[in-house]
């Protein structure tokens, strides 16, 4: 029974505020659909951010070369530890950090 009442809601009938936000955002049917997931719960709704952060790291990672940690924080406005912590500190393949080097020659 009240998926018919459903197809006759209107936005008018749901109250101002939040509720309304949201079905004005994704729909009355959408937000009766949401109602019956979630309703009479108490739920909490992350940010944006942090549900495309995934996307946002996987592309960091993907234009990664090494060597552009400042480049890469500044076009994805992250701070450049971020991208060190993302894809490390980037070394060209066979380069040796100053750790490394054997100074004595003792091995």
């Amino acid at each position: 029974m009240e998926a018919a009442y459903a197809k006759e809601l209107t936005l008018e009938q749901i109250p101002d505020g939040l509720y309304r936000q949201i079905a004005e955002a994704i729909g009355i049917m959408n937000f009766v659909e949401l109602t019956q997931i979630v309703g009479g719960s108490t739920i909490y709704l992350p940010k944006t951010e942090s549900i495309v952060r995934p996307v946002r790291d996987a592309k960091i990672r993907a234009e990664f070369n090494g060597y552009n940690h400042l480049e890469l924080s500044k076009k994805y406005e992250v701070t450049e530890r971020w991208v060190r912590q993302l894809c490390g500190e980037g070394h060209a393949e066979g380069q040796l950090s100053l750790f490394d080097y054997d100074q004595g020659g003792n091995g």
